[in-house]
């Protein structure tokens, strides 16, 4: 019973590692203004800027679009979204 514990502790060990492994090595970077502007939306999901969602919106407001294309929020969020959006991070 005792080896039974021992090999079941090694597989699970070894697997762990290379699951550390593959994360680290396979791991997305996501730009951290998408997080900031999809925080400051409304959530509302509704497609108005024609998007299909708020989260959809956040990636393209940091890269493509004009952040003033959600009718949904109000004109506080929208006149912030653009400092947000242009502002420059460093990438990891």
């Amino acid at each position: 019973m005792f080896t039974a514990v021992l090999i079941l502790g090694g597989v699970g060990l070894a697997f762990a590692m290379l699951i550390a492994i593959a994360n680290r090595r396979l791991k997305v970077w996501e730009d951290p203004r998408i997080d900031a502007v999809a925080a400051m939306l409304p959530n509302a999901n509704c497609g108005a800027c024609g998007l299909p969602g708020c989260r959809a919106f956040a990636e393209q407001a940091v890269g493509t679009i004009q952040p003033a294309r959600c009718t949904v929020s109000s004109e506080e969020v929208s006149l912030r979204l653009p400092a947000i959006s242009a502002s420059i991070v460093a990438r990891r």
